[in-house]
């Protein structure tokens, strides 16, 4: 990798952020015949979001044809737009559901085959449910880890644009854009350690990875405000927003940005603990001690929004816990690929040993030392377990309409308390675009030489995230189609 500077530099095409959209952005760059371009990465590596993705989005690839997988691209793409409510770009999403076998087919080309294939639409969805179609793609490996994607395709990826001749610096943010009279990309602010340089450019592909770091940003687009510390991040310090705030300078950004919320979750203790927080069996209450939910198939992160703290509580007892370990039943595509086939259900008593008396779990033998792990008055945690297993007892959740076989009663100490977070997975959009992934200000004109690729740009992904790994496919999808159309611009300078 070339060593760091921060002299005045000069670039055909800058792309900022090194991660799954950039990196294919330069290489599609290059092979269209551009001779000098430059990736910026904020961090020590490159990779991004990217690099912890676990897998991704395709239809009608290779592998679902030779497993016998069929989904109908139609049906997916009515289904977007209606999950969507027409928020998103219909354009941009027909061709990234159509081509999405092709992002898989680029990948498999550089040797990454992906043929692992399952259905995972969140820990919320269980088997067999429409929800839950087979799109979700990663590598063919024993265990869930060694499954991931995002690890093997980084390095390859970036070893490719060395290949190529690309110039990746790292440790270096991009901060400004420099516009020329006529409003068009005229160079970079870029900075390294405090210190800012130049780099001369007529063409700037943003993928910095969005602004899951930015509280500011963050309460902008959030519908209910959070405090710091409230919210537990699942992505990378570095994603602070700087290509949103670059996009800002040429009126590029829109309200139509999505932040990713997702809980409850046990981020980031045990994984076993994790998957037992977000179980149906478990009774799900607040700081307060109060019942705010059943078990919804989806929208489990807003209602943590409205509660305390934006955490929350899951109850079992000793009958639950050991009628889990004895039936092992994973009840959906997540569960089953994140706890390694049922391997999960081996480390749960050793995981809430090791975790009683910390903030994260605790065991008792009283509801009374439950209330005080989590603030509760013990009272009103007694009146709302009685009444929960009232309701059991009735085979009917009046209050919540919680499926009645997860309907399980805690009358069996010891009882066990799990904290749940809510936490954002990442952020998505923020950038208007076109479907060439060029970048466009509030009056419907192009912004010349500027583009946005990935988490970055707006018209694709939404708050509704039925379907999995679509956040990967399209940072490829829209990397190699910025990549190839900033080559294009520069050719006609």
């Amino acid at each position: 990798m070339e060593k760091n500077t921060v002299q005045n530099m000069s670039a055909d095409i800058v792309v900022v952020g090194g991660g799954g959209a950039g990196l294919p952005a330069a290489i599609a760059a290059r092979q269209n015949g551009v001779k000098h371009v430059i990736v910026l990465e904020k961090a020590d590596i490159v990779g991004g979001n990217a690099r912890i993705a676990h897998a991704l989005f395709a239809v009608d690839s290779r592998a679902q044809k030779e497993q016998g997988i069929s989904y109908d691209p139609d049906t997916m793409f009515s289904d977007r737009m209606d999950e969507s409510e027409w928020t998103i770009d219909p354009q941009l999403t027909r061709e990234l559901i159509n081509r999405s076998k092709d992002v898989i087919r680029w990948l498999e080309d550089r040797g990454m085959m992906c043929d692992h294939v399952f259905a995972m639409s969140g820990s919320e969805s269980f088997e067999n449910s429409p929800d839950a179609p087979k799109v979700f793609h990663c590598l063919n490996a024993p265990t869930d880890q060694e499954r991931a994607l995002g690890p093997v395709m980084i390095p390859r990826l970036e070893q490719e644009c060395l290949d190529l001749g690309v110039t990746i610096l790292t440790g270096i943010a991009g901060k400004r854009l420099c516009l020329a009279e006529d409003g068009s990309i005229c160079g970079l602010m870029a900075e390294k350690d405090g210190q800012e340089f130049r780099i001369d450019t007529k063409c700037v592909i943003i993928a910095t990875g969005g602004f899951a770091e930015n509280q500011e940003l963050l309460n902008r687009y959030m519908s209910v405000p959070v405090a710091p510390g409230e919210l537990f991040s699942n992505g990378l310090p570095q994603m602070t927003g700087d290509g949103h705030l670059m996009a800002e300078q040429v009126d590029a950004t829109d309200r139509q940005a999505s932040v990713g919320l997702i809980g409850p979750c046990h981020y980031p203790w045990s994984m076993s603990l994790n998957l037992m927080v977000r179980r149906p069996h478990v009774l799900m209450v607040n700081r307060d001690g109060e019942r705010f939910i059943g078990y919804p198939r989806k929208g489990t992160s807003n209602a943590l929004s409205r509660q305390p703290g934006k955490i929350c509580y899951a109850l079992l007892d000793e009958s639950i816990l050991r009628d889990t370990l004895e039936k092992r039943e994973s009840l959906g595509g997540g569960e089953e690929e994140m706890g390694d086939h049922g391997a999960w259900f081996d480390h749960l008593v050793e995981d809430f040993a090791k975790e009683n008396g910390t903030e994260a779990a605790c065991i008792a033998d009283s509801l009374e030392e439950i209330a005080r792990f989590i603030g509760a008055d013990p009272q009103t945690l007694e009146n709302t377990v009685a009444r929960y297993n009232e309701l059991c007892d009735k085979g009917y959740d009046e209050d919540y309409l919680k499926d009645p076989q997860y309907m399980l009663p805690l009358r069996t100490p010891p009882y066990y308390a799990i904290l749940g977070r809510q936490a954002v997975d990442s952020t998505m959009g923020g950038i208007r675009i076109n479907h060439e992934m060029e970048a466009v200000n509030s009056k419907g004109q192009r912004v010349e030489g500027l583009y946005a690729v990935g988490d970055d740009a707006g018209g694709f992904l939404s708050i509704a995230y039925k379907y999995p790994g679509q956040a990967l496919t399209f940072a490829i999808y829209s990397g190699l189609i910025a990549g190839k159309n900033a080559a294009n611009h520069i050719k006609t300078l």
